[in-house]
């Protein structure tokens, strides 16, 4: 697994991997730090299972506080798309995973084919997105483009993070990064219900310091970022579905509509309290008190 692992942390920071005495210490520091050693552990514990039972072990690990209302505005079967804000990075996924696994089980992300570099088994639930600007071909485009024809055309539901990007701290808020087109564009092509939904959540104080003294360290810190979850709260709201089909046809405008009601979703009701069920093979086992509903 570390063979897997590391190439990835070397592509963010590559000066980790240089020569000399004063970067091996900086990379153990960083290492134990970040929970490494667990996170190696926690990857192999995992790495055999299918693309549904590992995330329902991740779901299961780090659900534990998440306050959710809204799930009935998502259609039971059919092509469609949720849309989100991106507070805390790989976590949101698995979040939304594991409040919308039971209703949507044949739900699937776009997300960073990084992913599946790790764990191959991913590549059924996710349309992979090259993240590196000076690696991005019409070729990748078309790679991730045909991924979501066939599964639209076999009625799966797609879940987006428009910004492609986690939200930036400013002093002690978060701020959405700016939203691509792409979602109102696949949206309107192929007529989906769009239904928004907003994550409240944050990242550890060790997080925004990094990103505070350079990108490469926020960068190295986002496995860490998951695994520190399991004592962390998560509210959702979802929002009035929209159709896609009657969205503008200025990108522009059409984004920023998707944009409004992701975050006037944020302000809409009360929170619910979901216990997610646990379905996937435990992995680290912690004292929790469950709610009856």
């Amino acid at each position: 697994m570390r063979e897997r692992v590391d190439p990835l942390i070397a592509e963010r920071a590559p000066w980790l991997y240089r020569p000399g005495a004063h970067i091996r210490i900086a990379r153990g520091l960083l290492h134990l730090m970040l929970g490494y050693d667990l996170t190696i552990q926690i990857a192999e514990e995992i790495q055999d299972l299918p693309a549904p039972e590992m995330m329902d072990a991740l779901a299961d690990m780090i659900a534990q506080n998440v306050d959710v209302s809204g799930l009935e505005r998502i259609p039971e079967s059919g092509p469609a798309m949720i849309v989100c804000n991106h507070p805390t990075g790989i976590a949101d996924g698995i979040i939304l995973w594991s409040v919308l696994r039971q209703r949507r089980p044949d739900l699937f992300f776009f997300a960073n084919k990084d992913a599946i570099r790790v764990m191959p088994q991913l590549a059924d639930i996710i349309a992979p997105v090259e993240w590196r600007p000076e690696k991005r071909s019409h070729g990748s485009n078309r790679e991730t483009l045909t991924y979501a024809a066939n599964a639209f055309k076999d009625g799966r539901m797609a879940v987006l993070f428009p910004s492609g990007r986690l939200a930036k701290r400013r002093g002690l808020k978060l701020y959405e990064r700016p939203w691509m087109p792409s979602a109102a564009m696949l949206a309107r092509k192929y007529e989906l219900p769009v239904v928004p939904m907003h994550i409240k959540a944050r990242n550890s104080a060790l997080f925004y310091l990094f990103d505070a003294i350079h990108p490469t360290l926020r960068d190295v810190t986002l496995f860490h970022e998951v695994i520190n979850k399991t004592q962390h709260s998560f509210k959702i709201r979802t929002g009035k579905p929209l159709d896609g089909a009657s969205l503008s046809k200025d990108s522009v405008a059409a984004t920023d509509t998707l944009l409004r009601a992701t975050m006037r979703a944020a302000e809409e009701g009360e929170y619910s309290v979901l216990i997610p069920r646990a379905r996937g093979r435990a992995i680290r086992r912690r004292k929790v008190t469950t709610v009856s509903l």
